[in-house]
Order: structure tokens, then C-alpha cells, then sequence
């Protein structure tokens, strides 16, 4: 066993997570690492283990946006309040009573494609808004989970681009394509993405398939931060209940699959995207406006422990769905490396300077230091076996 594989084991052994799936390629063959990591008579955990993506949903979401762009169905700068009015009748909120009641002022910017995939366009999530959380408890309405428009129906916080807010824009993406492809999203994924990739483990609705569902493991939870997280399968998550595909969290994939996605980015090989395309993702997106705010956001305890050895300053911007390394003072990611992550303990990273990729696939809610270690020495390893360490 190698250090890191002692590492990861020793983890599982003394209950940091259930399991662990770490799956990293490199373009040239040198790296093509591999493994699950469970502990004996524990839930036995495979490269095939089908986990909840949580907020690693989002980037096949906007991958599919963009194949929308690329058949000119839609520009990344196009207004797309028409295709989504339940959202395009919000105005950005300017105070919230103590009733839930919101006080708004009329929105002026448009709300584009490229706004709604780098969470610049002012759609935050209820649960991280104190003030939007109030409006969401105040309202009244379908169940949890219905649809999109009735999970997310509240203001904006901002004008779009002219702020950062982590939220629902890449479930209110999925509508996009569902609106212009004329199919539901998971059906799109599997005729546009799944098949060209060779991808059998990967839907939004597990259930209806027996085998992947048999492959899914429970999510654990941590109640005391020194000890072992537990499964709970009687917990809901955050999909439960969804009746309809939820572009940014609403997810499942074996890592073995998602590994697909990230290298097929990483060589370029145009199996999802032309290459042209491909190369917008990896550009900085946000106005100066926006950049300062995914700043603050980065710096907050949470994110600081959510990102393993985060940049700092203006060494980050936000790529087209994911966290952009935009200078060269890291000390292993090179400029131009595209990352994100689920709040279930999972992480993924595309460097295409130093040719290397990964995934990291755990479920562990939320993610904590504890994994974010694992996180960070899976990706320094990665490196290493790269000789890509600085």
C-alpha cells in the first residue's frame, strides 16, 4: 500500500468516513489511479458505488447548457427570462419584514446563461440567506421537491453581475435545457452525455433503475467532530422527495463515471463539448464586482474548510461551473485549473497545465475539516505521482 492508501484506509478504519473512492488520470498515461476504501464488516464501498453528487451535479448541468450554445439553441449572453418566467418576475430584494413578507425593487440587468452558471446572476439558496430564508418560510405551497419554481421562488439578492451568491442557478440551467431540448434532463444526459462517454451509473432518479439503486450507499453524519460518521439511511437528504431533475443537487454517479467526464475535459477529445467550447470553461468569468464577493464567500470559515489549501486574493476567479485558479501561487494547482465540490464530501479538479484530473467520492454530510484533509492529500498525491508538485 502506498502512503496515501494507508492514509484513506487508516480513515475508514477509524470511522472519518463510511467509505472513500478516489479515482486521478493524467493525459499522458503516467497516473491512472483507482481505488474504494471500506472498512471490514462496514458497507463495502467500489469504484462503482453509486453516491449523492450534492452540488457535483452542477457541472454535467452546465455542461449540457453548453452544449446548447454550441448548437445555437441559445448564447451564454442572452436574456433567459422567457424561457423561465417564474424567475424572471423577480425583482432583487431590498428588505424582508418580520412576516416573510419582501420589499423589492425592479431588476435592470438581464439574466443570462453565463450569469446563471457562475452564480453571478443573483439566485441565491434559502438556506444560506438569512433573508431569503425568511421569505421561504413564510411561503405556502406545493410540497418540497415538486418542481424548480416552487423550491426557488424568492427574490434576487443582487442585480445580476454585479454580486457572487452560491445558490439554485444551476437548477434553474437544468430548465434551460429541459426548455430547449424539448426533453427532461435526465433523458438528455443519457442520449448527449452518458453514451457518448459510455456512462451506465449516472441519473437523477435512481429508483426507477434496480441496479443502480443497489449500488447506492446511505449518507453518514458527524454529531461529535472528533468522532466517526455514521450512516443514517433514515435521514432525508436533499433529494428526497424530488419529483423532477435538479440540475444543481439533485444527482447520482458512481465516481468511476464522473471520472469520464473530468478526463474527457482534461485530453479534450470533444466527446462532450468542441474544443473551442471546452476552452470557454476554463476562462475567468465574473465582473470585478463579482470576483470581490466570490472573495468573501471563499474567505468564510465554511469555505475555507470546504476547499482544501484554497487560494487566496486574486488568485481565483469562477470558470464556466467551478472555482478558477487564476494566478500561480498555489502550491500544486496550476493557472487555469477548474474545481468544485458537494457538500456530501465529494470533489472534483481539472488541471490542464499540469495534465492531471481527479474525483474524490465520499458521503459525509456535511463535509468537514477531517475529510477536507483527505481531500487535500488525495490531490497532493495526485501531483506527486505526476511529478507535478512544485
Amino acid at each position: 500500500m502506498t502512503s496515501l492508501d494507508k492514509l484513506l484506509q487508516s480513515a475508514v478504519d477509524n470511522g472519518t468516513a463510511p467509505g472513500i473512492v478516489v479515482i486521478a488520470k493524467d493525459k499522458d498515461g503516467k497516473v491512472d489511479y483507482a481505488k474504494a476504501f471500506s472498512r471490514e464488516g462496514g458497507t463495502q464501498y467500489s469504484l462503482d458505488t453509486v453516491l449523492e453528487l450534492t452540488s457535483m451535479s452542477k457541472f454535467p448541468t452546465a455542461i449540457a447548457a453548453l452544449q446548447l450554445v454550441e448548437k445555437g439553441l441559445i448564447g451564454l449572453d442572452d436574456d433567459v427570462s422567457h424561457l423561465l418566467p417564474s424567475l424572471g418576475k423577480h425583482g432583487v430584494l431590498v428588505s424582508v419584514a418580520e412576516d416573510g413578507t419582501p420589499t423589492v425593487r425592479e431588476r435592470k440587468n438581464p439574466l443570462t446563461l453565463r450569469r446563471l452558471i457562475t452564480h453571478s446572476a443573483g439566485v441565491g439558496y434559502h438556506f444560506m440567506d438569512e433573508n431569503l430564508g425568511k421569505v421561504k418560510a413564510a411561503q405556502k405551497g406545493a410540497p418540497p421537491g415538486t418542481s424548480v419554481d416552487e423550491s426557488f421562488d424568492y427574490p434576487l439578492l443582487f442585480e445580476p453581475g454585479e454580486g457572487w451568491a452560491y445558490g439554485a442557478g444551476l437548477d434553474r440551467v437544468g430548465q434551460v435545457v429541459e426548455k430547449l431540448s424539448g426533453l427532461p434532463l435526465d433523458e438528455y444526459m443519457k442520449k448527449n452525455m452518458w453514451e457518448p462517454l459510455d456512462v451506465h451509473n449516472s441519473t437523477f432518479f435512481p429508483a426507477q433503475n434496480p441496479d443502480v439503486d443497489a449500488r447506492r450507499v446511505a449518507m453518514a453524519y458527524r454529531d461529535d467532530p472528533d468522532g466517526p460518521a455514521v450512516e443514517k439511511p433514515e435521514v432525508p437528504t436533499m433529494t428526497a422527495g424530488l419529483k423532477v431533475a435538479y440540475g444543481g443537487h439533485g444527482m447520482f454517479a458512481s465516481m468511476a463515471d464522473y471520472i469520464k467526464i473530468v478526463h474527457s475535459l482534461l485530453v479534450d477529445d470533444e466527446k462532450l463539448l468542441k474544443k473551442e467550447t471546452a476552452a470557454l470553461m476554463f476562462e475567468p468569468q465574473l465582473t470585478p464586482a463579482s470576483k470581490e464577493q466570490l472573495g468573501k464567500f471563499m474567505e468564510s470559515p465554511v469555505m475555507k474548510s470546504f476547499f482544501p489549501s484554497p487560494p487566496t486574493g486574486n488568485d481565483r476567479d469562477y470558470g464556466l461551473s467551478g472555482l478558477l485558479i487564476v494566478g500561480d501561487k498555489h502550491q500544486y494547482w496550476r493557472k487555469g485549473a477548474l474545481m468544485w465540490g458537494g457538500a456530501g464530501s465529494l470533489n472534483w479538479f481539472i488541471d490542464r497545465e499540469a495534465g492531471v484530473c481527479g474525483v474524490f467520492g465520499a458521503q459525509v454530510l456535511p463535509s468537514d475539516q477531517r475529510m477536507r484533509d483527505l481531500i487535500d492529500a488525495f490531490q497532493t498525491d495526485v501531483y506527486r505521482q505526476a511529478g507535478k508538485l512544485k
